[in-house]
């Protein structure tokens, strides 16, 4: 019996760990995304010169407070995870995604 239940707890862990891992692509991906877009706008938008560089450059920021959101997050979950003290986020990911959000509309005003 305790055998079965070590192996379960053994499963959950995993099951946690690759949860936490998803969960960091998706910022990874979402923030990569971003920048890209904002790379994107600097260097092909024609005939915006000044607007679409800052633009792109707000854009750019924009991906990647998200990457480094997304990377604290990560770490500091797998490290709460390894100790059994998971906490969920209060504040983190909404400020950022505030922020970020901020930061696109600020980026969309630039190149207008």
């Amino acid at each position: 019996m305790d055998g079965d239940e070590t192996e379960a707890q053994a499963g959950d862990r995993a099951t946690d760990h690759l949860a936490n891992e998803r969960t960091y692509l998706a910022w990874l991906r979402t923030g990569l995304s971003m920048a890209a877009l904002g790379v994107a706008v600097a260097k092909f938008a024609p005939g915006r010169g000044m607007h679409a560089a800052l633009s792109g450059l707000v854009l750019l920021g924009a991906g990647l407070t998200l990457v480094l959101y997304g990377t604290l997050r990560y770490n500091t979950v797998r490290r709460q995870l390894l100790r059994d003290s998971f906490a969920p986020a209060r504040f983190g990911a909404v400020v950022t995604v505030t922020v970020a959000t901020l930061l696109v509309l600020i980026s969309v005003l630039l190149f207008l």
